[in-house]
């Protein structure tokens, strides 16, 4: 076909080639008579067949040269187009080979819902012939509660190309569907939606199964805890009455040393207790002025300031983010005393908000600056700011003290960006 177009082509271009030779003969001819009568035919058709070659030549040389171009770019087009279509043909073959298998349902539709491409997985779960989604519409298979739920999320992904995902359940059977816009780079417009829907009613029930768990462990773990602190509180009195009816001082010494003991067991049983609970609860938004004040409040602080900034943040924490503000209270009043004094001051710094707890106490010597958020560290039961680090790195805060020994403590606490924001007024 692309040969007889282009002889069509040549055709107007020999013709006009050939009557311009004619005409130029005929000028050539009556010139050469009229300036030079005396010169032979023989001579003169010579020269005439010299000149006129040349011009034949000089003239065809372009639409041929042309020709031959356009030529070749056509054979190089189609040559493109074969390879291309090759590529694509493979593309097609190796993408319905991975799409059939895979043990997840697969189906392509368009902005309407219409089925463009489902793979045998998905009509061998739906329990239909394999013709039958051929033309159809996520609605000729679906309740319209169904069909309204699947279409939103399309129009969600249509508009923000960005993948969209839910669970669902589906005749007892629990499904995790994964919507993926599919945009062409031509118009740079989705066009499409892949759905991949998989089979999740194991990992439910597997996940069912360790919740009613842990709700057990955990009723046996708070109704052992509260009978063994209702026991030690009743050891603790009888050992207060026994070192009161005493006489002899050496047995009170044993009795006292007896009742500390009994205090260590408390404490850490408060504090398996408080361990516990971390991470059990999802993370959630708190007031910072406000949380810090609800951890005053059991407590008798003489002095105590708090930055008029703190009340316009929310922290994104652990909710036993009261009990880190409370630790770093007790230990401040624990080791300045009675004349302790307490400030909290907020900054932000390279996009991350920075609490800081300062008080008037001895300080942290230098080489205990790291040791003190370490287990069973410390003059108590040193566990209150191995617990502080613990429930902030939950939401990826963190916390250490940078003060200067001798001159009180500096607790610094950094809240990435994502973990603050500003409190609504």
């Amino acid at each position: 076909m692309a040969d007889k177009n282009e002889q069509k082509s040549l055709f107007p271009v020999l013709a006009l080639v050939f009557f311009s030779m004619l005409v130029l003969m005929f000028i050539y001819e009556f010139t050469k008579q009229a300036f030079n009568p005396q010169i032979t035919i023989w001579e003169s058709h010579a020269i005439t067949i010299v000149f006129t070659s040349t011009i034949a030549v000089i003239i065809l040389y372009f639409p041929l040269r042309s020709s031959y171009r356009e030529q070749q770019k056509t054979q190089n087009a189609l040559r493109l187009q074969k390879e291309a279509e090759e590529k694509l043909r493979k593309s097609e073959v190796q993408y319905r080979s991975f799409v059939e298998s895979v043990e997840d349902s697969i189906y392509t539709v368009d902005r309407t819902c219409r089925y463009l491409l489902i793979n045998a997985r998905h009509v061998a779960r739906r329990g239909l012939p394999p013709d039958t989604y051929i033309g159809k519409t996520y609605g000729d298979f679906h309740s319209a509660e169904e069909t309204a739920v699947f279409s939103d999320q399309v129009a969600r992904v249509l508009a923000s190309r960005s993948p969209v995902q839910d669970e669902y359940e589906q005749n007892g059977k629990y499904f995790l569907r994964k919507l993926n816009p599919v945009i062409d780079p031509v118009v740079n417009d989705v066009v499409a939606v892949t759905v991949i829907s998989s089979d999740i009613t194991e990992r439910k029930r597997t996940e069912k199964n360790l919740e009613t768990i842990n709700r057990k462990l955990n009723l046996m773990n708070d109704i052992t805890r509260h009978d063994m602190l209702n026991q030690l509180t009743a050891l603790s009195s009888l050992l207060t009455l026994a070192e009161e009816h005493a006489d002899d001082s050496v047995m009170k010494r044993y009795l006292l040393k007896s009742e500390q003991v009994v205090d260590t067991i408390q404490g850490q049983i408060l504090f398996a207790r408080d361990y516990q609970k971390i991470g059990v609860e999802s993370p959630q938004w708190q007031n910072l002025m406000v949380t810090i004040q609800k951890a005053r409040l059991p407590l008798k602080i003489p002095l105590f300031f708090i930055d008029e900034q703190c009340s316009g943040f929310e922290i994104f924490a652990d909710p036993l983010l009261e009990k880190v503000f409370y630790n770093l209270l007790d230990n401040a009043m624990r080791y300045a005393g009675p004349l302790a004094e307490i400030r909290f001051m907020v900054s932000e710094e390279h996009g991350h908000l920075l609490l800081t707890c300062e008080d008037n106490g001895p300080g942290i010597p230098p080489e205990n600056k790291e040791k003190i958020f370490m287990r069973g560290f410390g003059k108590n039961t040193g566990l209150g700011l191995f617990l502080i680090r613990e429930i902030l790195s939950m939401t990826g805060i963190s916390i250490w003290e940078n003060g200067e020994s001798g001159k009180g403590t500096r607790f610094m606490i950094r809240i990435p960006p994502g973990s603050f924001r500003y409190a609504p007024s």
